[in-house]
Protein backbone atom coordinates (compact mmCIF):
# COMPACT_ATOMS: atom_id res chain seq x y z
CA UNK A 1 0.00 0.00 0.00
CA UNK A 2 1.49 3.23 -0.65
CA UNK A 3 2.32 5.86 1.99
CA UNK A 4 -0.15 8.73 2.51
CA UNK A 5 1.34 11.85 3.80
CA UNK A 6 -0.96 13.48 6.59
CA UNK A 7 -1.97 16.72 5.59
CA UNK A 8 -5.40 17.09 7.81
CA UNK A 9 -4.02 19.60 10.09
CA UNK A 10 -3.90 22.97 8.00
CA UNK A 11 -7.52 23.47 6.58
CA UNK A 12 -9.82 22.77 9.81
CA UNK A 13 -13.08 21.98 9.38
CA UNK A 14 -16.36 23.56 10.35
CA UNK A 15 -19.83 22.25 10.39
CA UNK A 16 -21.68 23.08 6.96
CA UNK A 17 -25.38 22.49 8.76
CA UNK A 18 -24.64 25.71 10.54
CA UNK A 19 -23.91 27.82 7.41
CA UNK A 20 -27.39 28.17 5.66
CA UNK A 21 -27.21 31.60 5.06
CA UNK A 22 -26.66 32.43 1.40
CA UNK A 23 -23.91 35.02 0.57
CA UNK A 24 -23.51 36.87 -2.78
CA UNK A 25 -20.69 39.02 -3.77
CA UNK A 26 -18.00 35.89 -3.34
CA UNK A 27 -16.57 36.42 -7.24
CA UNK A 28 -14.95 39.79 -5.94
CA UNK A 29 -12.02 37.31 -5.03
CA UNK A 30 -11.03 35.95 -7.95
CA UNK A 31 -7.87 33.99 -8.03
CA UNK A 32 -6.06 32.70 -5.25
CA UNK A 33 -2.20 33.40 -4.80
CA UNK A 34 -0.19 31.56 -2.00
CA UNK A 35 -0.09 34.98 0.23
CA UNK A 36 -3.67 33.95 0.97
CA UNK A 37 -2.00 30.81 3.26
CA UNK A 38 0.84 32.75 4.94
CA UNK A 39 0.06 33.37 8.70
CA UNK A 40 -1.41 36.65 8.82
CA UNK A 41 -3.81 36.45 5.90
CA UNK A 42 -7.02 37.26 6.94
CA UNK A 43 -8.80 34.72 3.94
CA UNK A 44 -6.34 31.64 5.44
CA UNK A 45 -7.76 32.84 8.54
CA UNK A 46 -11.58 31.92 7.42
CA UNK A 47 -10.42 28.85 5.55
CA UNK A 48 -12.18 26.02 6.60
CA UNK A 49 -12.98 22.22 5.18
CA UNK A 50 -16.56 20.88 5.04
CA UNK A 51 -17.53 18.76 8.42
CA UNK A 52 -18.04 15.89 5.93
CA UNK A 53 -14.91 16.25 3.88
CA UNK A 54 -12.76 13.38 3.87
CA UNK A 55 -9.10 13.22 5.53
CA UNK A 56 -6.58 15.25 3.70
CA UNK A 57 -4.29 11.74 3.53
CA UNK A 58 -4.55 10.71 -0.50
CA UNK A 59 -1.01 12.20 -1.66
CA UNK A 60 1.87 10.27 -1.66
CA UNK A 61 5.09 12.49 -0.53
CA UNK A 62 5.91 12.31 -4.67
CA UNK A 63 2.44 13.75 -4.95
CA UNK A 64 2.78 16.85 -3.05
CA UNK A 65 6.81 17.22 -4.44
CA UNK A 66 4.91 16.94 -8.18
CA UNK A 67 2.27 19.39 -7.20
CA UNK A 68 4.42 22.16 -5.40
CA UNK A 69 6.93 22.15 -8.56
CA UNK A 70 3.45 22.34 -10.89
CA UNK A 71 2.63 25.51 -9.40
CA UNK A 72 5.82 27.11 -9.48
CA UNK A 73 6.52 25.96 -12.56
CA UNK A 74 3.39 27.59 -13.68
CA UNK A 75 2.08 23.75 -15.21
CA UNK A 76 -1.66 23.96 -15.46
CA UNK A 77 -3.72 22.98 -12.21
CA UNK A 78 -7.15 22.34 -11.88
CA UNK A 79 -8.85 25.37 -10.28
CA UNK A 80 -9.76 25.58 -6.42
CA UNK A 81 -14.04 25.29 -5.74
CA UNK A 82 -15.24 27.48 -3.08
CA UNK A 83 -18.37 28.71 -1.29
CA UNK A 84 -18.76 31.36 0.88
CA UNK A 85 -20.97 31.50 4.44
CA UNK A 86 -21.34 34.27 6.67
CA UNK A 87 -18.00 33.53 8.79
CA UNK A 88 -16.01 31.11 6.49
CA UNK A 89 -14.64 30.40 3.33
CA UNK A 90 -15.40 26.89 2.76
CA UNK A 91 -13.25 24.60 -0.22
CA UNK A 92 -15.21 22.64 -1.84
CA UNK A 93 -12.54 21.43 -4.43
CA UNK A 94 -8.77 21.90 -3.63
CA UNK A 95 -8.58 20.96 -0.29
CA UNK A 96 -5.34 19.03 -1.00
CA UNK A 97 -4.09 21.51 -3.22
CA UNK A 98 -4.35 24.02 -0.54
CA UNK A 99 -2.69 22.08 2.46
CA UNK A 100 0.43 21.22 0.48
CA UNK A 101 1.00 24.24 -0.10
CA UNK A 102 0.40 25.05 3.67
CA UNK A 103 2.18 22.47 4.19
CA UNK A 104 5.49 23.75 2.23
CA UNK A 105 5.32 27.27 3.65
CA UNK A 106 5.44 25.75 7.40
CA UNK A 107 7.72 22.65 6.74
CA UNK A 108 5.10 20.63 8.39
CA UNK A 109 3.95 17.24 6.16
CA UNK A 110 2.33 16.01 9.53
CA UNK A 111 4.80 15.95 12.01
CA UNK A 112 5.61 19.41 13.66
CA UNK A 113 4.31 22.11 15.44
CA UNK A 114 0.72 22.17 13.55
CA UNK A 115 0.38 18.67 13.26
CA UNK A 116 1.12 17.67 16.38
CA UNK A 117 -1.07 20.45 17.79
CA UNK A 118 -3.61 19.52 15.76
CA UNK A 119 -3.31 15.55 16.73
CA UNK A 120 -2.57 16.31 20.46
CA UNK A 121 0.63 15.43 19.67
CA UNK A 122 -0.05 11.58 18.94
CA UNK A 123 1.63 11.49 15.84
CA UNK A 124 2.34 7.98 14.65
CA UNK A 125 5.78 6.71 13.71
CA UNK A 126 4.71 6.01 10.40
CA UNK A 127 3.82 9.22 10.09
CA UNK A 128 6.74 10.93 11.23
CA UNK A 129 9.12 8.56 8.72
CA UNK A 130 6.25 9.39 5.77
CA UNK A 131 6.97 13.25 6.89
CA UNK A 132 10.64 13.01 7.13
CA UNK A 133 10.48 11.61 2.93
CA UNK A 134 8.39 14.23 1.84
CA UNK A 135 10.47 16.64 3.56
CA UNK A 136 13.58 15.17 1.79
CA UNK A 137 11.83 14.95 -1.44
CA UNK A 138 10.86 19.08 -1.37
CA UNK A 139 14.52 19.67 -0.71
CA UNK A 140 16.24 18.18 -3.17
CA UNK A 141 13.74 18.56 -6.06
CA UNK A 142 12.40 21.78 -4.88
CA UNK A 143 13.45 23.40 -2.11
CA UNK A 144 12.09 24.90 1.10
CA UNK A 145 9.62 28.07 0.93
CA UNK A 146 11.81 29.93 3.25
CA UNK A 147 14.77 29.32 0.69
CA UNK A 148 12.53 30.27 -2.30
CA UNK A 149 11.27 33.70 -0.65
CA UNK A 150 14.79 34.48 0.55
CA UNK A 151 15.31 34.56 -3.35
CA UNK A 152 12.52 36.34 -4.42
CA UNK A 153 13.50 39.76 -5.77
CA UNK A 154 17.25 39.25 -5.99
CA UNK A 155 19.78 37.90 -8.16
CA UNK A 156 21.90 35.69 -5.89
CA UNK A 157 22.93 32.48 -6.54
CA UNK A 158 23.73 30.79 -9.69
CA UNK A 159 20.78 27.88 -9.62
CA UNK A 160 18.56 29.35 -12.27
CA UNK A 161 15.77 27.21 -11.46
CA UNK A 162 16.24 28.62 -7.70
CA UNK A 163 15.17 31.73 -8.84
CA UNK A 164 13.16 31.08 -11.72
CA UNK A 165 10.74 29.50 -8.90
CA UNK A 166 11.25 32.17 -6.69
CA UNK A 167 10.45 35.01 -9.21
CA UNK A 168 6.83 33.19 -9.40
CA UNK A 169 6.26 32.56 -6.04
CA UNK A 170 3.95 35.31 -5.23
CA UNK A 171 2.94 35.76 -8.57
CA UNK A 172 1.22 32.83 -9.38
CA UNK A 173 -2.33 32.50 -8.79
CA UNK A 174 -4.15 29.49 -8.38
CA UNK A 175 -7.66 30.08 -10.06
CA UNK A 176 -10.80 29.93 -8.59
CA UNK A 177 -14.59 29.32 -9.33
CA UNK A 178 -17.61 30.05 -6.82
CA UNK A 179 -20.73 28.30 -5.54
CA UNK A 180 -23.33 30.12 -5.15
CA UNK A 181 -26.26 29.46 -3.32
CA UNK A 182 -26.92 28.01 -0.06
CA UNK A 183 -25.24 25.15 2.04
CA UNK A 184 -27.69 22.29 0.79
CA UNK A 185 -26.28 23.64 -2.73
CA UNK A 186 -22.71 23.55 -1.70
CA UNK A 187 -23.38 19.94 0.11
CA UNK A 188 -24.93 18.87 -3.37
CA UNK A 189 -21.78 20.46 -5.52
CA UNK A 190 -19.59 18.56 -2.97
CA UNK A 191 -20.72 15.05 -4.18
CA UNK A 192 -20.60 15.91 -7.47
CA UNK A 193 -17.55 17.35 -7.60
CA UNK A 194 -16.27 14.13 -5.89
CA UNK A 195 -17.85 11.54 -8.18
CA UNK A 196 -15.13 12.61 -10.80
CA UNK A 197 -11.28 12.61 -10.38
CA UNK A 198 -10.57 10.57 -7.30
CA UNK A 199 -14.17 9.33 -6.07
CA UNK A 200 -15.08 9.31 -2.74
CA UNK A 201 -14.86 5.06 -1.69
CA UNK A 202 -17.54 3.20 -0.43
CA UNK A 203 -16.32 4.12 3.42
CA UNK A 204 -16.04 7.64 2.94
CA UNK A 205 -19.22 8.23 1.56
CA UNK A 206 -20.86 6.03 4.09
CA UNK A 207 -19.78 8.18 6.64
CA UNK A 208 -20.31 11.38 4.61
CA UNK A 209 -24.04 10.60 4.18
CA UNK A 210 -23.97 9.48 8.30
CA UNK A 211 -21.63 11.93 10.03
CA UNK A 212 -24.28 12.42 12.66
CA UNK A 213 -24.53 9.14 13.50
CA UNK A 214 -23.71 7.92 16.59
CA UNK A 215 -21.50 5.02 14.37
CA UNK A 216 -19.46 7.55 12.66
CA UNK A 217 -18.81 10.07 15.62
CA UNK A 218 -17.31 7.17 17.35
CA UNK A 219 -15.42 5.74 14.32
CA UNK A 220 -13.98 9.17 13.89
CA UNK A 221 -13.16 9.56 17.60
CA UNK A 222 -11.34 6.52 17.74
CA UNK A 223 -9.41 6.80 14.51
CA UNK A 224 -7.76 9.66 16.49
CA UNK A 225 -7.70 8.83 20.24
CA UNK A 226 -9.98 11.54 20.67
CA UNK A 227 -7.54 13.73 19.11
CA UNK A 228 -7.52 15.81 15.63
CA UNK A 229 -10.98 17.32 14.13
CA UNK A 230 -13.76 17.32 17.19
CA UNK A 231 -16.84 15.87 14.68
CA UNK A 232 -18.71 15.83 18.41
CA UNK A 233 -17.89 19.83 18.91
CA UNK A 234 -20.82 20.58 19.19
CA UNK A 235 -21.64 18.18 22.72
CA UNK A 236 -21.73 19.98 26.01
CA UNK A 237 -18.40 20.21 27.45
CA UNK A 238 -19.03 17.01 29.77
CA UNK A 239 -19.82 14.96 26.58
CA UNK A 240 -17.11 15.62 24.31
CA UNK A 241 -14.74 15.10 27.63
CA UNK A 242 -16.53 11.42 27.48
CA UNK A 243 -15.74 10.78 24.17
CA UNK A 244 -12.83 11.88 24.21
CA UNK A 245 -11.82 9.51 27.07
CA UNK A 246 -13.29 6.49 25.88
CA UNK A 247 -12.10 7.04 22.19
CA UNK A 248 -8.93 7.45 23.81
CA UNK A 249 -8.88 3.99 25.37
CA UNK A 250 -10.28 2.31 22.59
CA UNK A 251 -7.76 3.31 20.40
CA UNK A 252 -4.79 2.14 22.66
CA UNK A 253 -6.62 -1.25 23.43
CA UNK A 254 -6.94 -1.92 19.65
CA UNK A 255 -4.72 0.23 17.80
CA UNK A 256 -1.42 0.09 20.06
CA UNK A 257 1.69 -0.42 19.32
CA UNK A 258 1.93 0.02 15.47
CA UNK A 259 2.31 -2.69 13.16
CA UNK A 260 5.39 -2.77 11.16
CA UNK A 261 6.67 -4.88 8.32
CA UNK A 262 8.49 -7.01 8.09
CA UNK A 263 6.90 -8.01 11.67
CA UNK A 264 10.10 -8.56 14.27
CA UNK A 265 7.44 -8.89 17.42
CA UNK A 266 4.44 -10.62 18.35
CA UNK A 267 3.23 -7.71 20.12
CA UNK A 268 1.28 -6.76 17.30
CA UNK A 269 -2.19 -4.55 17.53
CA UNK A 270 -5.55 -6.40 17.45
CA UNK A 271 -7.23 -4.25 14.74
CA UNK A 272 -4.33 -4.28 12.55
CA UNK A 273 -3.19 -0.60 10.48
CA UNK A 274 -4.46 2.31 11.47
CA UNK A 275 -4.28 3.72 8.26
CA UNK A 276 -7.66 5.77 7.99
CA UNK A 277 -9.71 4.26 5.16
CA UNK A 278 -8.81 0.60 6.28
CA UNK A 279 -8.98 1.69 10.11
CA UNK A 280 -12.56 3.41 9.35
CA UNK A 281 -13.74 0.39 8.01
CA UNK A 282 -12.87 -1.90 10.65
CA UNK A 283 -13.83 0.42 13.75
CA UNK A 284 -17.56 1.42 11.38
CA UNK A 285 -18.44 -2.71 11.53
CA UNK A 286 -17.06 -3.35 14.86
CA UNK A 287 -19.18 -0.53 16.56
CA UNK A 288 -21.56 -2.14 14.62
CA UNK A 289 -21.05 -5.10 16.31
CA UNK A 290 -20.33 -4.13 19.60
CA UNK A 291 -23.43 -2.39 20.12
CA UNK A 292 -25.82 -4.40 18.65
CA UNK A 293 -28.00 -6.41 21.12
CA UNK A 294 -28.99 -9.39 18.58
CA UNK A 295 -25.91 -10.65 16.62
CA UNK A 296 -28.14 -11.84 14.08
CA UNK A 297 -29.75 -9.02 13.42
CA UNK A 298 -26.88 -5.71 13.27
CA UNK A 299 -28.12 -2.54 12.47
CA UNK A 300 -26.26 -0.32 9.57
CA UNK A 301 -24.88 2.75 10.64
CA UNK A 302 -27.77 4.38 8.47
CA UNK A 303 -30.38 2.50 10.82
CA UNK A 304 -29.67 4.78 13.73
CA UNK A 305 -31.07 8.54 14.85
CA UNK A 306 -28.70 11.28 14.18
CA UNK A 307 -27.05 12.15 17.98
CA UNK A 308 -28.25 15.59 19.21
CA UNK A 309 -26.90 15.70 22.02
CA UNK A 310 -23.39 13.01 21.93
CA UNK A 311 -25.79 10.36 24.88
CA UNK A 312 -26.22 7.46 22.50
CA UNK A 313 -22.40 7.70 20.79
CA UNK A 314 -21.11 7.74 24.36
CA UNK A 315 -23.26 4.69 25.10
CA UNK A 316 -21.68 2.93 21.86
CA UNK A 317 -18.26 3.93 22.99
CA UNK A 318 -18.91 2.40 26.12
CA UNK A 319 -20.04 -0.80 24.68
CA UNK A 320 -17.22 -1.06 22.38
CA UNK A 321 -15.18 -0.90 25.52
CA UNK A 322 -16.68 -3.46 27.14
CA UNK A 323 -15.96 -5.28 24.04
CA UNK A 324 -12.72 -4.85 23.86
CA UNK A 325 -11.95 -5.30 27.28
CA UNK A 326 -13.14 -9.04 26.93
CA UNK A 327 -10.36 -9.62 24.16
CA UNK A 328 -7.46 -7.88 25.65
CA UNK A 329 -6.44 -6.20 28.52
CA UNK A 330 -5.55 -6.39 32.38
CA UNK A 331 -9.37 -6.13 33.50
CA UNK A 332 -10.67 -9.36 35.23
CA UNK A 333 -12.64 -10.37 32.63
CA UNK A 334 -10.21 -10.31 29.65
CA UNK A 335 -9.58 -12.95 27.81
CA UNK A 336 -5.97 -12.22 26.93
CA UNK A 337 -6.40 -13.49 23.00
CA UNK A 338 -3.29 -13.39 21.08
CA UNK A 339 -3.52 -11.24 18.37
CA UNK A 340 -0.86 -13.08 16.38
CA UNK A 341 -2.67 -16.06 17.19
CA UNK A 342 -6.07 -15.20 16.52
CA UNK A 343 -6.28 -12.33 13.70
CA UNK A 344 -2.99 -12.40 11.97
CA UNK A 345 -2.41 -14.70 8.73
CA UNK A 346 0.97 -16.38 8.08
CA UNK A 347 2.39 -13.56 6.32
CA UNK A 348 1.62 -11.05 8.85
CA UNK A 349 -1.03 -9.39 7.30
CA UNK A 350 -4.05 -8.39 9.48
CA UNK A 351 -7.90 -10.38 9.50
CA UNK A 352 -10.32 -8.18 9.63
CA UNK A 353 -13.08 -10.64 9.55
CA UNK A 354 -11.41 -12.91 12.25
CA UNK A 355 -11.48 -9.60 14.44
CA UNK A 356 -14.70 -9.33 13.60
CA UNK A 357 -15.93 -12.64 13.91
CA UNK A 358 -14.25 -13.16 16.80
CA UNK A 359 -16.10 -9.29 18.63
CA UNK A 360 -19.08 -10.91 17.47
CA UNK A 361 -19.02 -14.01 19.10
CA UNK A 362 -17.70 -12.35 22.70
CA UNK A 363 -20.64 -9.70 21.91
CA UNK A 364 -23.33 -12.09 21.53
CA UNK A 365 -21.85 -13.69 24.87
CA UNK A 366 -21.34 -10.79 27.02
CA UNK A 367 -24.89 -9.46 26.11
CA UNK A 368 -26.41 -12.54 27.38
CA UNK A 369 -24.32 -13.11 30.14
CA UNK A 370 -23.09 -16.80 29.22
CA UNK A 371 -20.29 -17.01 31.67
CA UNK A 372 -20.41 -20.77 31.68
CA UNK A 373 -19.35 -20.25 27.49
CA UNK A 374 -15.88 -18.46 28.94
CA UNK A 375 -15.44 -20.96 30.76
CA UNK A 376 -15.85 -23.48 27.88
CA UNK A 377 -13.46 -21.33 25.64
CA UNK A 378 -10.77 -21.24 28.08
CA UNK A 379 -11.40 -25.06 28.41
CA UNK A 380 -10.65 -25.53 24.77
CA UNK A 381 -8.22 -23.16 24.15
CA UNK A 382 -5.22 -24.38 23.80
CA UNK A 383 -6.43 -26.95 20.98
CA UNK A 384 -8.24 -24.13 19.31
CA UNK A 385 -5.01 -21.96 18.91
CA UNK A 386 -3.31 -25.27 18.34
CA UNK A 387 -5.63 -25.33 15.01
CA UNK A 388 -5.41 -21.59 13.96
CA UNK A 389 -1.66 -21.57 13.94
CA UNK A 390 -1.25 -25.15 11.88
CA UNK A 391 -3.49 -24.03 10.02
CA UNK A 392 -3.11 -19.89 9.23
CA UNK A 393 -3.32 -20.21 5.71
CA UNK A 394 -6.37 -21.85 5.49
CA UNK A 395 -8.24 -19.46 8.00
CA UNK A 396 -6.66 -16.55 6.24
CA UNK A 397 -8.78 -17.39 2.52
CA UNK A 398 -12.22 -18.50 4.12
CA UNK A 399 -13.66 -14.97 4.27
CA UNK A 400 -12.46 -14.56 0.44
CA UNK A 401 -14.99 -17.65 -0.37
CA UNK A 402 -18.14 -15.97 1.46
CA UNK A 403 -20.13 -13.24 0.64
CA UNK A 404 -19.46 -9.70 2.14
CA UNK A 405 -22.52 -10.30 4.07
CA UNK A 406 -22.01 -13.47 5.46
CA UNK A 407 -18.03 -12.70 6.46
CA UNK A 408 -18.49 -11.82 9.88
CA UNK A 409 -21.47 -14.36 11.22
CA UNK A 410 -19.85 -17.52 9.21
CA UNK A 411 -16.54 -16.26 11.22
CA UNK A 412 -18.35 -15.71 14.02
CA UNK A 413 -19.11 -19.62 13.57
CA UNK A 414 -15.90 -20.55 12.72
CA UNK A 415 -14.86 -19.84 16.39
CA UNK A 416 -18.45 -21.34 17.76
CA UNK A 417 -17.76 -24.37 16.15
CA UNK A 418 -14.29 -24.99 16.63
CA UNK A 419 -14.50 -24.46 20.58
CA UNK A 420 -17.88 -26.69 20.47
CA UNK A 421 -16.12 -29.36 19.02
CA UNK A 422 -13.14 -29.33 20.80
CA UNK A 423 -15.30 -29.12 24.45
CA UNK A 424 -17.35 -32.58 22.56
CA UNK A 425 -13.65 -34.77 22.93
CA UNK A 426 -13.13 -34.31 18.99
CA UNK A 427 -10.12 -32.94 17.12
CA UNK A 428 -11.79 -30.71 14.46
CA UNK A 429 -9.85 -31.04 11.05
CA UNK A 430 -9.60 -28.57 8.28
CA UNK A 431 -12.45 -30.70 6.24
CA UNK A 432 -14.62 -30.56 8.97
CA UNK A 433 -14.88 -26.77 9.17
CA UNK A 434 -14.90 -26.54 5.30
CA UNK A 435 -17.90 -28.59 5.20
CA UNK A 436 -19.50 -26.94 9.07
CA UNK A 437 -19.01 -23.21 6.92
CA UNK A 438 -20.62 -25.06 3.52
CA UNK A 439 -18.01 -23.79 1.57
CA UNK A 440 -18.11 -25.61 -1.70
CA UNK A 441 -14.68 -26.07 -4.16
CA UNK A 442 -10.77 -27.01 -3.16
CA UNK A 443 -8.66 -25.30 -0.98
CA UNK A 444 -5.38 -25.08 -3.02
CA UNK A 445 -2.14 -24.35 -1.24
CA UNK A 446 -0.77 -21.17 -3.57
CA UNK A 447 1.92 -20.60 -1.63
CA UNK A 448 4.47 -22.28 -3.81
CA UNK A 449 6.29 -21.64 -7.21
CA UNK A 450 9.97 -20.43 -8.01
CA UNK A 451 11.30 -18.93 -5.09
CA UNK A 452 13.37 -15.48 -4.70
CA UNK A 453 16.83 -14.84 -4.16
CA UNK A 454 16.26 -12.70 -2.12
CA UNK A 455 13.75 -13.14 1.43
CA UNK A 456 10.47 -10.92 0.50
CA UNK A 457 8.92 -8.72 3.74
CA UNK A 458 5.96 -11.91 3.69
CA UNK A 459 8.82 -14.71 4.24
CA UNK A 460 10.85 -12.51 6.82
CA UNK A 461 6.92 -12.17 8.89
CA UNK A 462 5.85 -15.39 8.40
CA UNK A 463 9.13 -16.88 9.82
CA UNK A 464 9.09 -14.81 12.88
CA UNK A 465 5.82 -15.51 13.62
CA UNK A 466 5.91 -18.89 12.95
CA UNK A 467 9.77 -19.20 15.23
CA UNK A 468 8.21 -16.89 17.64
CA UNK A 469 4.95 -18.43 18.41
CA UNK A 470 6.80 -21.76 18.71
CA UNK A 471 8.23 -20.48 22.07
CA UNK A 472 5.84 -17.82 23.43
CA UNK A 473 4.71 -17.83 26.84
CA UNK A 474 1.84 -20.10 27.86
CA UNK A 475 -0.81 -19.71 30.52
CA UNK A 476 -0.24 -22.07 33.32
CA UNK A 477 -3.97 -22.47 33.87
CA UNK A 478 -5.51 -23.38 30.24
CA UNK A 479 -1.83 -23.90 28.44
CA UNK A 480 -2.88 -21.29 25.56
CA UNK A 481 -0.53 -18.24 24.29
CA UNK A 482 -0.08 -15.33 26.17
CA UNK A 483 0.32 -11.51 25.25
CA UNK A 484 2.62 -10.46 27.83
CA UNK A 485 3.01 -6.57 26.91
CA UNK A 486 -1.16 -6.36 26.49
CA UNK A 487 -2.59 -8.79 29.27
CA UNK A 488 -1.06 -11.14 32.01
CA UNK A 489 -2.11 -11.65 35.26
CA UNK A 490 0.38 -12.36 38.37
CA UNK A 491 -1.58 -15.46 40.32
CA UNK A 492 -0.21 -17.95 43.32
CA UNK A 493 0.14 -20.83 42.24
CA UNK A 494 -0.59 -21.82 45.79
CA UNK A 495 -3.74 -19.40 47.21
CA UNK A 496 -3.18 -17.08 49.93
CA UNK A 497 -5.82 -18.50 51.60
CA UNK A 498 -4.39 -21.89 51.50
CA UNK A 499 -0.87 -20.48 53.35
CA UNK A 500 0.11 -19.41 49.56
CA UNK A 501 3.01 -16.88 49.46
CA UNK A 502 4.73 -14.02 47.37
CA UNK A 503 7.82 -15.59 47.00
CA UNK A 504 9.04 -16.09 42.71
CA UNK A 505 8.58 -20.03 42.82
CA UNK A 506 4.86 -19.53 43.82
CA UNK A 507 3.69 -17.24 41.12
CA UNK A 508 2.87 -18.15 37.48
CA UNK A 509 1.55 -16.03 34.54
CA UNK A 510 -1.77 -16.38 33.36
CA UNK A 511 -4.88 -15.17 31.74
CA UNK A 512 -6.86 -12.07 33.80
CA UNK A 513 -9.76 -14.48 32.99
CA UNK A 514 -8.22 -17.85 33.81
CA UNK A 515 -7.06 -15.81 37.27
CA UNK A 516 -10.45 -14.68 38.60
CA UNK A 517 -12.82 -16.62 36.19
CA UNK A 518 -11.39 -20.50 35.64
CA UNK A 519 -8.99 -21.18 38.79
CA UNK A 520 -10.93 -22.98 41.88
Amino acid sequence: MAKRVNLDAFIPREDFGRQDVEIGGAEAIRDFPISYLLEDSPIRKQLRKPDFQRETTHWTPEQVVTFVASFLDQEVIPGLILWKSPSFIFVIDGGHRLSALRAWIEDDYGDRAISASFFGHEISDEQKKIALRTRKLIEEKVGRFSTLKALVGTSKGNNALQLRRAGALFTRPLTLQWVLGTADVAETSFFKINSQGTPLDDVEEMLIKNRRKPIAISARAILRAGQGHKYWSRFTEERKEEIEKHAHDIYKLIFEPEVTSPIKTLDVPLAGSVSPVDALALLIDFLTVAAATDQKDIDAIADYADDTDGSETVTILKRCFRIANRITGDSAGSLGLHPAVYFYNEKGKHSRFLFLGMGSLITDKVNNSDDGWFKKFTKARKKLEQFLVDNKSLVSILPQNMSRAQRVPKMRDFFAFLITEINGGKTPSPEDVIAHLGIKGQFLNVTGGEAATRFSDDTKSMVFIQQALASALRCRICGGLLDPSKSISYDHETRVRNGGDGRPENAQLVHPFCNTGVKT
